[in-house]
């Protein structure tokens, strides 16, 4: 499993070198202040490979280490504070951890990406409940609960838990307590339709955004009584500002701007809540405040940048913009 694993990481970041593709210059762009970089963090070791970031409700980072096979608590100032998981399958243990985020109450939810769950721990990293399980490997399975390799998560005002279908091409709402609720999208690129749905996030009135990654775009969906409802979409393959090249994450600050970690552009876009662009940041390279294939990015309290540049194994912190 693992030299599958290797495997495709390694095609993905192959393919995504050979395009080298940089944002175009423009009004937006700003080139990132840096504030801080780690590819290791002092009592936890090299980071490898990481993937998710979250942002907690004291604005500490949380980090999915996905080769490590573990979830990282550190402080603005890269001072960790937990660390907790290994390898494994029982509960606790990760296999490859792709997402992670909070809810209200501080406790901590995990894509457990390989072993085809959702992991619950508390804000001290203590296990509560897993849910979810394996679909058809060929995908399209339309069995409630069960999905393919899923990706992103998310967890509303109320609790509800929203989790992307990758391999499945939907997304799948479940209650706290992990039941299923319901489902929703096909593969397409219609309104609604997804092709390979990656990170998710939920702004401060529930409105849930879905990056959108084989469509390169982001759209938007709210809760309508038992359904959801689109409510908007942005962004259409390309190098361009306001384009996108596989868009693997996005996440919102606390004025619902949104942020997306535009991977195969190796550049950071940031959008107002109506989709208008604002700023793009970044150009492939291994330099300060460059980037290789950004694939999750995280503000934090003080807006403050944080992103999981993969293709060179760190985690940036950029300054807010000016």
């Amino acid at each position: 499993m693992a030299g599958v694993r290797n495997g495709v990481l390694t095609a993905l970041v192959v393919v995504a070198l050979g395009l080298l593709i940089c944002g175009c210059g423009g009004p937006p762009e700003q080139a990132p202040r840096v504030a801080a970089q780690w590819t290791e963090i002092a009592g936890a070791g090299a980071v490898d490979h990481p993937e998710g970031l979250g942002i907690d409700s004291k604005g500490n980072l949380l980090v999915a280490d996905t080769w490590n096979h573990r979830i990282l608590r550190v402080d603005p100032n890269g001072k960790l504070l937990l660390a907790f998981g290994e390898r494994g399958t029982k509960p606790g243990q990760f296999e490859c951890p792709r997402s992670v985020t909070t809810d209200r109450r501080g406790n901590i939810y995990v894509v457990d990406n390989w072993n085809q769950r959702v992991q619950v721990f508390t804000a001290g990293g203590r296990f509560m409940r897993k849910f979810g399980e394996k679909g058809s490997p060929k995908g399209y399975n339309e069995a409630k609960g069960k999905w393919v390799y899923p990706y992103g998560v998310a967890v509303d005002s109320e609790g509800f838990i929203y989790v992307s279908d990758f391999n499945n091409n939907r997304v799948q709402k479940l209650g706290p307590d992990g039941k299923f609720v319901m489902m929703w999208g096909t593969e397409g690129r219609q309104d609604g339709q997804f092709s390979h749905p990656a990170g998710l996030a939920i702004d401060k009135q529930d409105r849930l955004y879905v990056a959108d990654l084989g469509n390169d775009r982001i759209q938007a969906f709210r809760a309508n009584g038992k359904k959801m409802q689109f409510d908007g979409k942005w962004g259409e393959s390309g190098s361009d500002p306001g384009q996108f090249d596989r868009p693997y994450a996005v996440t919102v600050d606390d004025q619902g701007n949104l942020y997306v970690a535009d991977f195969g552009n190796h550049r950071i876009q940031k959008f107002s809540p109506t989709g208008r662009l604002l700023l793009l940041s970044g150009k492939w390279g291994a330099g300060e405040g460059e980037l290789d294939c950004p694939i999750s990015v995280g503000v934090g309290l003080d807006r403050a940048v944080y992103i999981s540049d993969l293709g060179n194994n760190r985690i940036q912190k950029w300054h807010p913009a000016s």
